[in-house]
């Protein structure tokens, strides 16, 4: 049931459409993202806005909600579901419409960007855009890429598996991910990336884990000690739009919004790359300590979570992934 909060963000995003003058538009599109600025998965959507807005003109009028003005991840996700924004960018939280994407919560199950985008690209992209669809009627128009995760704290640097004992880690919601650092050790704290910034600083938290062009997106750098290149789990940006509103389009705009999606998924896919190859530089110059890992023992300790992944993401469905993967 929708409290008074989620009422009010309805309500909000039905009147900000008045403003939209009818006559100019068959078409009207709601975007809405968590984030801001350069994160990936805002990148994402402005970048998929910017060249629909090129290949439609007046066809569509484009209404863009960031920067949390509709709520979190989770909150976008029930609005998506009522039909009240019709596309969103999701990382992570996604799993919260569908637990199939837990399947990224599996530690090291991705051994590099080069076979994390020909999967998404291919049969694995397929496999989840359909139970999506089947699940709760959104379709997927394209994916991006947030990247590989890395793990920051104001404790010590992560070098082995048990240095992550104690660790009190801002995580997302999602039931995976939490599962995964408990198993490690750690003490997962799902929290709204907008808070973990002020969270590191006051003590709330000791660590998080995202990729490095979140770190620099929300300067969670600044109120870190260490980061840690453990790259444990990649993250896609599933860009999803309300399934009735999709039928709804004609088949040629329907190509427009996947042509548009793939150019947007290509920049996120070249900001990861840049980001990966500058950042840990300019985070070492702002004064943060940084490692890598010997992935071996960290695999090793991970290994119990794969049957927990499975129970939420079905036995049937890992083994297709595994079989996907080899």
């Amino acid at each position: 049931m929708l409290g008074i909060r989620k009422l009010a963000v309805l309500a909000a995003v039905g009147l900000s459409l008045t403003a939209v003058p009818s006559a100019f538009a068959q078409t009207k599109l709601r975007l809405a993202v968590e984030t801001t600025g350069r994160d990936p998965t805002n990148v994402m959507l402005s970048t998929f806005r910017d060249e629909l807005k090129k290949s439609v003109g007046d066809e569509v009028a484009i209404e863009f909600f960031e920067g949390g003005a509709l709520g979190d991840e989770n909150a976008l996700a029930e609005l998506i579901r009522a039909g009240q924004v019709e596309v969103v960018s999701m990382g992570s939280d996604i799993v919260s419409l569908d637990s199939k994407f837990a399947v990224f919560d599996m530690p090291f199950l991705l051994k590099d960007k080069a076979t994390a985008r020909a999967a998404m690209d291919g049969e694995l992209g397929e496999m989840l855009a359909k139970s999506l669809r089947e699940t709760v009627d959104l379709e997927v128009i394209g994916y991006g890429e947030l990247g590989f995760r890395v793990i920051s704290n104001n404790v010590r640097p992560i070098v082995k598996p048990e240095d992550l004992s104690g660790l009190k880690l801002r995580t997302p919601s999602n039931e995976g991910r939490i599962l995964a650092f408990k198993t490690l050790g750690a003490a997962p704290t799902p929290m709204p990336l907008g808070e973990a910034y002020v969270g590191l600083r006051q003590g709330a938290i000791d660590g998080q884990e995202n990729p490095l062009s979140v770190i620099k997106e929300f300067s969670l750098f600044e109120v870190q000690k260490y980061i840690s290149l453990t790259n444990h789990v990649y993250t896609p940006i599933s860009l999803t739009m309300n399934g009735k509103a999709w039928d709804a389009l004609t088949p040629e705009l329907q190509a427009k919004l996947k042509a548009a999606a793939k150019v947007a998924g290509d920049e996120t896919r070249k900001l990861s790359d840049e980001s990966d190859a500058k950042l840990v530089d300019e985070f070492k110059a702002a004064g943060v300590t940084i490692n890598e890992i010997d992935p071996a023992p960290f695999q090793e300790a991970a290994a119990p979570v794969a049957e927990k992944i499975s129970s939420v993401v079905t036995p049937e469905f890992m083994t297709r992934v595994q079989e996907v993967l080899k």
